[in-house]
């Protein structure tokens, strides 16, 4: 694994992604907050790093309404996508030969172009909940579980928020305390914004650093 830098200094989204202004806003305002959870200095005006996270999901939700927005439950599946691929890279270094991740993007993909259903995707026969002992391969393997637990509506937003905890907080994409900050910051950035509007970041961050994008499949 590579010495993590600090890529995302400054609030900068690319004007690639057409965001509301609202998410704007919001993204700057939590961009200002620092977060125990990621190993900074708190004080007491801050928040925690679950209420962060919620905060985007219930934008992106239903339950807030904005006039042109009729896809949330996909501006998750494409969260989900993203974050999945920069898990990737912590999969394949510890698991090489490993093949069920790519079990998951052929099913979803698979439920994307309507060839199958939720109720036909076996994720426990997949991704079993048992440990395999180390704490990265768990973790990175877990958002593989979710990824497909959030082609279910009813399960979606739980499902990113395990994914979520798995990332930002967990080893899913690197272990550490170094770089969590960095990290947070990237899926600010690039991840929410490019989720909204259904494609791809500009990067991935991994556990080998900042990588250019390689679309495992197609967002919608």
């Amino acid at each position: 694994m590579v010495t993590l830098s600090h890529y995302y200094t400054k609030f900068e989204i690319s004007s690639s992604y057409n965001i509301p202004e609202p998410l704007h806003e919001l993204l700057h305002i939590l961009w200002r907050y620092k977060y125990e959870e990621l190993y900074e200095d708190v004080e007491e005006t801050d928040i925690c790093l679950e209420d962060a996270c919620q905060a985007i999901l219930y934008f992106f939700s239903d339950e807030f309404e904005l006039p042109q927005d009729n896809q949330s439950h996909l501006k998750y599946i494409s969260m989900a996508i993203i974050l999945a691929d920069a898990v990737k890279p912590t999969v394949k270094a510890y698991l090489p030969d490993e093949t069920k991740t790519d079990q998951a993007y052929q099913l979803l993909e698979q439920y994307l172009v309507n060839k199958i259903k939720f109720s036909e995707i076996k994720i426990d026969e997949i991704f079993p909940t048992i440990s395999v002992g180390c704490q990265a391969i768990d973790e990175a393997l877990d958002v593989f579980r979710n990824l497909l637990r959030v082609i279910d509506p009813v399960q979606a937003k739980d499902g990113i928020l395990e994914i979520l905890d798995d990332c930002l907080e967990g080893y899913a994409i690197f272990p550490g305390s170094q770089g969590r900050r960095d990290l947070f910051n990237w899926w600010l950035l690039e991840v929410v914004p490019a989720s909204w509007c259904l494609k791809w970041p500009e990067n991935l961050y991994t556990i080998k650093g900042l990588c250019q994008v390689q679309p495992s499949l197609s967002l919608l």
